[in-house]
């Protein structure tokens, strides 16, 4: 096993960490599904509103890679497709039925899916949705089915604030997970390759994990990030393609090929300041947050994001987990002004910076709202970015290229290695949102091919 020591990043000490244990979450009614999450996906919707779906049945495919299909979380009936400007689909949701149909494929047995070739793996997993938890790096979108990845790695770490415990997710699952490794090896010609941190390394399911190589990181965030981690494995250069997933979707891999079904049993973490319970609850893919709060939290006073809190996505609480996400964030609002907010010490306060008193004393509760503290300024060069950036790239320089549109220029200055994790964002001082310009960036280059 080796073992990396991430130097640069930051840990923001956000209050409301979940628990660490897991609770079963009541039966959800509804669940969705956001087809706008998937980047560089223009979703064909092959669903209306009243059809009946099985859990597992295409609810919309990719129109350049129509063989790339997006399963249903949940059998029942479709309740509503929700849709934005120039009918873009933004959500989808699904009434479950109480008994709740799924589509069935043909299971195996360990000994029969370790003789099927990459070609019948890729295969199942186009046909049950499954193909859809793998992403690329770089640029985090799905990967192309006739593409041969150089390495698989399997995310098991958390090192963003308000941290998701993965060994919490697959305790009991060994075997799903060893046979989701076994399967994922027969996509790659490289080796499947298991990041963990000391506190996940511990766990038996991954302690005794075989058939792949093991990687402990340890440092401030990013340091549990895949994207950091597959960075400092195999660095990008041009024409190397990665694939990665996360433990939970490696399990679910597994779990398909042995009972022939979808997986849509999940661990999700919910955590913040503003959680009235924060824990981890066993629940299924595509649940609201407001079932697993009960619906104590106050949605007016609370944002809801689906992922970190640093590069998540804000979404009501009605609304599903991300295919990709393992917990919710939620954080006060910071739409109500603070009397004499710049003037006081702030021992509560956290900052990069060294402009509060908490600098001097650490608080035991840290307040930390969605206020920018300012408004968007010019941009001030100095080295605040470089000291949280835990890859080889230069953010500031990169930024200013995409403002002005030089892809050529960005890409020489490591926009491939962008792991966007968010935390250029939170220090700017300028309140400059770099990870909208990065992902406007990715997007451009995803479009021209």
């Amino acid at each position: 096993m080796s073992e990396t020591r991430i130097k640069r990043g930051f840990d923001v000490p956000l209050s409301g960490a979940p628990e660490r244990v897991v609770a079963d979450a009541p039966p959800p009614e509804t669940v969705a599904v956001r087809p706008v999450e998937f980047r560089a996906v223009k979703p064909k919707i092959l669903v209306k509103k009243g059809k009946q779906v099985a859990a597992g049945q295409p609810l919309f495919l990719d129109r350049a890679r129509p063989e790339i299909k997006f399963p249903s979380p949940g059998g029942g009936e479709v309740t509503e497709i929700r849709r934005g400007p120039r009918r873009v689909c933004k959500e989808i949701f699904i009434r479950l039925a109480s008994d709740e149909p799924f589509l069935e494929h043909p299971s195996h047995t360990p000994a029969r899916a370790g003789s099927l070739t990459r070609a019948q793996v890729v295969e199942i997993l186009l046909d049950s949705g499954m193909w859809t938890s793998l992403r690329r790096r770089p640029f985090h979108s799905i990967p192309d089915p006739e593409s041969t990845p150089e390495a698989i790695f399997i995310a098991a770490s958390d090192s963003s604030p308000l941290p998701f415990d993965a060994k919490l997710a697959l305790e009991g699952r060994e075997d799903d997970f060893q046979l989701g490794i076994d399967l994922l090896g027969k996509l790659t010609e490289g080796d499947v390759h298991l990041c963990l941190t000391p506190d996940t390394a511990s766990a038996p399911v991954f302690s005794g994990a075989r058939n792949c190589v093991k990687h402990t990181f340890t440092g401030p965030h990013p340091a549990g990030q895949i994207e950091v981690q597959i960075h400092h494995v195999l660095p990008y250069r041009k024409g190397r393609e990665v694939a990665y997933l996360d433990c939970q979707d490696a399990a679910g891999i597994g779990e398909l090929f042995r009972t022939g079904r979808y997986p849509v049993s999940r661990v999700v973490a919910v955590g913040g300041e503003k959680a009235p319970d924060p824990k981890h609850f066993r629940t299924r893919r595509g649940v609201s947050v407001d079932l697993l709060q009960r619906g104590r939290h106050s949605p007016a006073s609370t944002r809801i994001i689906s992922g970190s809190a640093l590069n998540g996505r804000m979404v009501s609480s009605a609304c599903g987990l991300g295919h990709y996400d393992s917990k919710f964030s939620l954080l006060p609002e910071g739409d109500a002004p603070e009397f004499l907010g710049w003037m006081r010490p702030g021992l509560d306060r956290i900052s990069r910076f060294r402009a509060f008193a908490s600098s001097l004393i650490p608080p035991k509760k840290p307040r930390i709202d969605t206020n920018l503290g300012g408004g968007v300024r010019a941009h001030v060069a100095t080295e605040i970015y470089e000291s949280v950036c835990a890859v080889d790239i230069l953010p500031a320089y990169l930024m200013k290229s995409l403002v002005i549109q030089d892809i050529e220029e960005a890409e020489s200055l490591g926009l491939a290695d962008c792991a966007e994790c968010g935390l250029c964002t939170y220090v700017c001082p300028s309140k400059i949102e770099f990870g909208e310009i990065i992902e406007r960036g990715i997007l451009e280059i995803l479009e021209d091919g």
